[in-house]
């Protein structure tokens, strides 16, 4: 029987997974749920919407993090009783919501995991 050899290259592929999927989930959260958040923040001077930010892939806990500062980020995200525009409020944006952030992440999640998959796919690939 003729002899075959096989190396594996496990710990490669696992890098080469997470680096792109880790780079597929920092492109959604810029180009997709940051910038649908910064349409739709609450806007009157626009320091809110200019604190909104993608923190870098946190490897100690595999997280991401997309925020909005501000004292009264918290408030205009999860106050669904506050009005956009506020009517008390003349220089302040209309077409502004609470729930900010949640709806384009909710909106955009399962294109962040085609995307993922679509990445690591091509990944793979190309480490051929």
């Amino acid at each position: 029987m003729a002899g075959s050899s096989f190396k594996w290259r496990g710990d490669e592929a696992m890098r080469i997974v997470r680096q792109a999927a880790i780079n597929a989930l920092q492109d959604v959260a810029e180009s997709r749920i940051l910038k649908e958040a910064n349409d739709i923040v609450p806007h009157a001077t626009g320091t809110l919407e200019r604190s909104g930010t993608v923190s870098p892939f946190n490897n100690a806990d595999n997280s991401l993090t997309i925020s909005f500062a501000g004292p009264y980020a918290v408030r205009m995200h999860e106050d669904l009783s506050l009005r956009h525009p506020d009517p008390t409020n003349p220089i302040s944006s209309s077409g502004r919501t609470a729930k900010y952030l949640e709806n384009p992440f909710n909106k955009h999640k399962s294109t962040a995991l085609k995307l993922v998959a679509v990445r690591v796919k091509s990944a793979l690939d190309r480490a051929r």
